[in-house]
């Protein structure tokens, strides 16, 4: 709590605390929000609909169908396991095949998050390294660094302030950064009905996983190319390789106050 605290000027009776299975002997009570695990997100927020002690960060993770669930627990090594059985609402008169296609939608939209935050994270620590370089190198091994940092920081982009709605004309190339900011907002807003996607939502996933798979394939070929060859110049002048696998000291996961918003 302390943390959350540090990073978000709301007052801490509003936050969901971390909910941990104790391991003390007894009897415990967990409660599952019926969500999975939330994507990795550049923009983490709390919702203006806020609820006193239970007001979750966002976002969270694609909602669980109705179905049979396997529950595992494991102690010293053993495992315990019990079937669960999740219902739908009653009220609710969604079809099975709606609910399967909006949760398809969620968990690309996730996905799609988890794979533009990996990317991210791999680009800026390559441009750190090579931000080091550069204060050592000199001459032509100088200028290929730059050139790398370039390409590199077009993949990499910046989140945007503007509203999801863009029009065609105002749409801008995407980079790992919006992408993680879109699909972010796509996942709020095929979790804000209990319905299947919408024409236009399936459409905007469509240009955002084909935007995805177009930035992975030029990072990955930098990496299998560029990279190893500027790793050989570097190796030769004496300075250290670049590793695009090397952990990113700093972390870029930002939050907000809230937002309207999904």
């Amino acid at each position: 709590m302390e943390k959350i605290a540090a990073e978000h000027p709301i007052p801490m009776y509003w936050v969901r605390p971390a909910r941990i299975l104790s391991a003390a002997q007894g009897m415990h009570r967990f409660v599952w929000d019926l969500h999975g695990e939330p994507p990795k997100s550049l923009n983490k927020e709390f919702p203006i609909s806020a609820i006193v002690h239970d007001t979750p960060l966002l976002p969270l993770g694609a909602w669980a169908l109705p179905g049979t669930y396997t529950v595992r627990l494991t102690v010293d090594g053993k495992q315990f396991t019990q079937p669960l059985t999740l219902k739908m609402d009653p009220r609710i008169k969604t079809p099975l095949p709606d609910l399967q296609a909006q949760a398809a939608l969620q968990a690309g939209a996730a996905s799609g998050m988890n794979q533009s935050f990996d990317a991210l994270s791999q680009v800026q620590s390559v441009r750190a390294q090579l931000k080091e370089s550069l204060s050592k190198a000199k001459g032509k091994l100088a200028d290929s660094l730059e050139d790398l940092d370039k390409q590199c920081a077009a993949l990499a982009g910046a989140t945007t302030s503007t509203f999801f709605g863009t029009p065609p004309s105002g749409k801008k190339p995407e980079n790992f950064s919006t992408l993680n900011q879109h699909f972010g907002q796509l996942l709020g807003i095929a979790d804000s009905a209990d319905a299947a996607p919408t024409t236009q939502a399936r459409k905007v996933y469509a240009e955002l996983a084909e935007q995805l798979d177009s930035l992975l394939k030029r990072w990955n070929d930098l990496k299998r190319n560029s990279v190893p060859q500027l790793s050989s110049q570097l190796r030769k002048s004496g300075l250290e390789a670049i590793d695009a696998s090397k952990p990113l000291r700093a972390r870029h996961e930002q939050a907000g106050d809230g937002d309207d918003e999904p």
